[in-house]
C-alpha cells in the first residue's frame, strides 16, 4: 500500500476512530404523567453512563423551555436532580463529561398542568324553599388534571352557613357545614332565612383542592299565608356590589327593588 492509499484509508477510517474514544451517557428515566402546577419532581437515570476506560464521569444537569436554549443548572451534578417548583412545561438532558470528552443525553420532558381554579358560582338573589332549581356554576371549575377541564373528573363537596339577618354579613365568621355530595349542582332543602353556599372542588390527580367565593341566598316561604304579598310581590331589578380596597375581602352589596325599596348588606370574606 502506498502513502497515497494509506492516507485514503486514515482520512476514511478517523472519523469511527475519534468516535470510538466516546462511551455511552446513559439514558435518562421519562416522566409517566404530568406534573401538578409549582411542584417539583426528582428526575434520575434510567440507564446510568458506560463504556469509558476508567468509568470516571462527571454530570452537569441543563433545562431549557424550547429545546434550542440550554442552561447550566446550579449545584446538579449528581445523578439525581430534583426540579425547583415549576409552572410551565420544562426540558432537561445531562452533560456526561469523561477525561474532558462531553456527551448529551437524551432530552425528557416535564409537563405541568395548569392550576386548579374554582371556578363561579351563579349568583342567584332569592328562592323559595321548595324550589327545585339548583345552584349551579356560571363559571366551571378547570384546570389541574389531564383532559384540561370537565365535570366529569374533579370531586365536589357542597358547603352552607346561616346568616343572621343583619346588614353586616361577615363570612369569616360563619360556621360551614356540608350539605351536598359529589355532584356539581346543589338543591337547598332549607327553611326560610338568609344563607351562604359555596363548593370545594378537588383534583383527581392530587393536585388540591379550591374554593369558591360564597354566594348569598334569601330563602323565602312562599307558600306561607302569614307573608306580606307586597314581599311576595317584590323583586330585584338593580344589584350593585361595591368593593372596597381589599376587593377580594370586603364589599358593599346594594338591592334596589321594584317598589323602590332599597336593601343595604356590608359583606366581609
Amino acid at each position: 500500500m502506498n502513502i497515497f492509499n494509506f492516507m485514503k484509508y486514515l482520512l476514511f477510517f478517523l472519523p469511527y476512530l475519534i468516535l470510538s474514544q466516546e462511551f455511552y451517557p446513559g439514558f435518562l428515566a421519562e416522566l409517566d404523567s404530568p406534573i401538578c402546577y409549582n411542584t417539583s419532581t426528582e428526575l434520575s437515570f434510567q440507564t446510568l453512563p458506560s463504556g469509558a476506560s476508567d468509568e470516571t464521569y462527571t454530570y452537569q444537569w441543563q433545562k431549557s423551555w424550547n429545546q434550542s436554549n440550554w442552561f447550566d443548572i446550579e449545584d446538579a451534578n449528581y445523578i439525581n436532580y430534583t426540579t425547583n417548583f415549576l409552572n410551565s412545561d420544562t426540558y432537561y438532558r445531562v452533560v456526561v463529561t469523561n477525561q474532558n470528552i462531553d456527551v448529551f443525553t437524551n432530552t425528557i420532558a416535564v409537563y405541568v398542568l395548569p392550576p386548579l381554579m374554582a371556578g363561579v358560582l351563579m349568583d342567584i338573589d332569592s328562592i323559595c324553599n321548595n324550589s327545585i332549581n339548583p345552584i349551579q356554576f356560571e363559571i366551571d371549575p378547570y384546570g389541574a388534571e389531564l383532559n384540561w377541564g370537565g365535570f366529569s373528573e374533579f370531586s365536589y363537596a357542597w358547603q352552607q352557613g346561616n346568616i343572621n339577618n343583619s346588614d353586616i354579613i361577615n363570612l369569616n365568621t360563619v360556621d360551614w357545614i356540608y350539605v351536598g355530595n359529589d355532584s356539581n349542582i346543589h338543591t337547598p332543602n332549607v327553611d326560610a332565612g338568609l344563607y351562604c353556599f359555596r363548593c370545594i372542588i378537588s383534583s383527581p390527580y392530587g393536585c388540591g383542592t379550591v374554593v369558591t367565593d360564597a354566594i348569598i341566598i334569601q330563602v323565602n316561604d312562599c307558600f306561607n299565608s302569614e307573608l306580606d304579598d307586597i314581599d311576595l310581590n317584590r323583586e330585584i331589578i338593580h344589584k350593585l356590589n361595591i368593593l372596597g380596597q381589599n376587593a377580594n375581602k370586603k364589599s358593599l352589596m346594594i338591592n334596589v327593588y321594584n317598589d323602590g325599596f332599597i336593601e343595604k348588606k356590608y359583606i366581609l370574606r
